[in-house]
């Protein structure tokens, strides 16, 4: 059986947020959302659009007509995008925070026939939380959580939760977040 591994980076954050996942190559980019959406620990919350040359694909359920010509995530096969290695798109995230995601093909390979896909690889540091901001937002926000003196301290604190530690990656809860992606897309679909 081919799986297809992915990496993906989150833009201009320092220390950069990485994931690297496998899938299945016959999954669609709908499904590739909702698999970025739990490696990156975001929570579905915002709008999305994915970036291929000048072609934008997008939940067309979602999307405002000032847009322009939108392709529907739904009908649009991952292999349809991702047809050899190296090949690279933009995935946007939240357009009010402004995510940019550069998610690149970097194997087609062979995996056991056992082997469970999605399947989590690792990655580097935490993802942001949602709504902080963007880029700055998060800059400022790391900066007031080292600093226990700061005035905003303990409500960041308490926002972000105790465990928060932006140089951490959570591989376990990725990993278990990914075993319940079916039940995390029907609740998604609930919702319309």
């Amino acid at each position: 059986m081919i799986s297809l591994t992915f990496k993906i980076e989150l833009e201009h954050t320092y220390p950069k947020v990485t994931r690297s996942f496998k899938v299945s190559p016959l999954i669609s980019m709908y499904e590739l959302h909702h698999i970025i959406q739990v490696v990156m620990g975001w929570t579905n919350s915002h709008l999305y659009q994915i970036n291929v040359g000048e072609e934008v694909i997008a939940d067309i359920r979602l999307v405002d007509d000032e847009l322009g010509p939108v392709t529907d995530v739904k009908e649009v096969m991952v292999t349809q995008v991702f047809t050899k290695v190296g090949t690279t798109v933009t995935y946007e995230y939240d357009f009010g925070d402004g995510w940019m995601h550069h998610l690149e093909l970097v194997e087609i390979s062979t995996h056991p026939i056992d082997e469970v896909l999605p399947q989590f690889i690792g990655g580097e540091n935490a993802c942001p939380p949602e709504d902080c901001g963007g880029t700055y937002g998060y800059k400022e926000l790391k900066e007031i959580l080292l600093n226990h003196k700061h005035p905003e301290y303990k409500s960041s604190k308490i926002w972000v939760g105790s465990t928060f530690d932006p140089k951490v990656c959570d591989l376990k809860t990725i990993q278990q977040k990914l075993g319940k992606l079916r039940m995390l897309i029907d609740e998604y679909e609930e919702g319309f």
